[in-house]
């Protein structure tokens, strides 16, 4: 059973032409639901975005079964069904100041931007007194508990200061997805620059900008992350060990749990600088690498008001913080509501041990493996499944979640193949958790 699974992820998440039918399909359905359908953006305009998503996938598959300009036309598509509808969104919200499909979390970071800006602690806010009480998916509904927390680290927030300035340079309204485009075309860089096959290049791009449950076009935030990591990847294998700590700092600075790639991150620093393959000094700067961004952005917010800040990005999200994010999502959080093991969404259950277990336990299994190989494939890997047990395991595991996990472990299994290309060998070796690679 688990061989024929791994088969079937093998020829499909790992295969330039049926990924690109997957991910590519999927989107395509999604943008007529969101944009095709006129509700939203019009009927003309959701019209020229389904077309013109359409005539870039036919390009994109046509260059594939052509075997040449396989990269480039598949950036057209991402831009025809991906970047387009980004933009006519946010040119709607210019038009008519009304943050249809923006996401509140978006939304909530320009607030916190404001916040700051102003002298205030983002952190402990009732952000039921800024403008996103009127935010349309919370008009006639409960009070959402995001009114009240402020979940992310403050580099998300400080990020958009300089893009803040310079739309206000240019008189126009400020939208926090232009941050995140510049974030995703960094990202999509990064996975261009790798010194891999097109294929596994090409399969990273296709699972990182064509899964719609990124949400990208409506502002989702893990391109920040993400784009981080890629850096990190990027540095690692050009030989940049300093520069490659720096990307997952900052990745860390954006996302909490970033720190699952830190700990097998370290552990093959320690294993070169055993081999002789760093210097003492170079370790050193790797190390300050890291901790640099999170003291830089987090620590001053910390220092500021540190039961505000523990709470906003700890306490609700474990459910131990008045006003924390109910159960939801599609992990085991869920699953426990639903066949009534627990009372209902609001419940309290420690998942902070379950999820302290399976970290553990991937740990435990996988860095031996990253002292062995101290390369860009087992950091990932462990990174990856030690970050997918403990999400899963989470309080709430909702789409975009998923999304990133998909990506992650598509990102390392895409690593794996690179390592195995240098090395001469040319056989399938499918992603698989850092427990049977140790069993193996």
């Amino acid at each position: 059973m688990i061989a024929a699974v791994q088969r079937l992820v093998d020829r499909t998440l790992f295969r330039p032409g049926p990924s690109l039918m997957l991910f590519g399909g999927v989107t395509l359905a999604s943008n007529w639901v969101w944009y095709g359908s006129g509700l939203f953006l019009g009927r003309v305009v959701g019209a020229v975005l389904t077309v013109v998503g359409a005539l870039t996938w036919i390009l994109a598959l046509f260059a594939l079964r052509r075997g040449r300009g396989q990269t480039a036309a598949l950036a057209v598509f991402i831009v025809g069904s991906v970047a387009l509808p980004g933009l006519a969104l946010t040119i709607l919200r210019w038009r008519t100041g009304a943050p249809i499909l923006f996401h509140d979390g978006a939304y909530q970071t320009e607030e916190a931007m404001r916040l700051a800006l102003g002298g205030h602690d983002p952190y402990g806010t009732d952000y039921t007194q800024t403008s996103m009480s009127l935010w349309h998916w919370y008009v006639n509904q409960p009070l959402d508990p995001a009114l009240f927390h402020y979940v992310y680290y403050p580099l998300t927030f400080l990020v958009a200061v300089p893009f803040n300035a310079l739309a206000a340079v240019a008189h126009v309204p400020f939208d926090f997805r232009a941050v995140l485009l510049i974030a995703a075309v960094a990202a999509g860089v990064g996975l261009a620059a790798l010194p891999w096959k097109w294929e596994w290049r090409y399969v990273a791009m296709v699972a990182l900008f064509l899964d719609p449950f990124f949400f990208l076009p409506q502002g989702r935030n893990d391109i920040l992350f993400i784009a981080a990591i890629i850096a990190g990847v990027l540095a690692w294998s050009r030989e940049r060990p300093v520069l490659a700590a720096l990307g997952f700092g900052i990745a860390l600075a954006f996302k909490q749990f970033s720190v699952f790639y830190i700990a097998p991150l370290a552990l093959a620093l320690l294993a070169m600088r055993s081999r002789g393959q760093l210097t003492t000094r170079t370790l050193v700067g790797a190390a300050i690498g890291v901790v640099i961004p999170i003291a830089v952005t987090v620590l001053p917010f910390f220092i500021w008001n540190p039961s505000a800040f523990s709470t906003d990005t700890v306490g609700v999200v474990t459910g131990t913080a008045p006003h924390s994010f109910p159960i939801r999502g599609l992990g085991i959080s869920a699953l426990m509501v639903t066949l009534h093991l627990l009372p209902g969404p609001n419940a309290w259950f420690p998942f902070g041990f379950l999820q302290a277990g399976i970290a553990i336990a991937i740990l435990a299994a996988g860095l031996p493996r990253v002292w062995r190989e101290p390369t860009t494939s087992s950091i990932l890997t462990v990174g990856g499944w030690t970050t997918a047990g403990v999400l899963v395991a989470s309080r709430y595991l909702n789409d975009s979640h998923v999304a990133v996990l998909l990506f992650l472990l598509v990102l390392a299994g895409a690593a794996r193949r690179a390592a195995l290309d240098r090395q001469g060998r040319h056989r399938s070796d499918p992603v698989s958790p850092p427990s049977a690679a140790a069993a193996a």
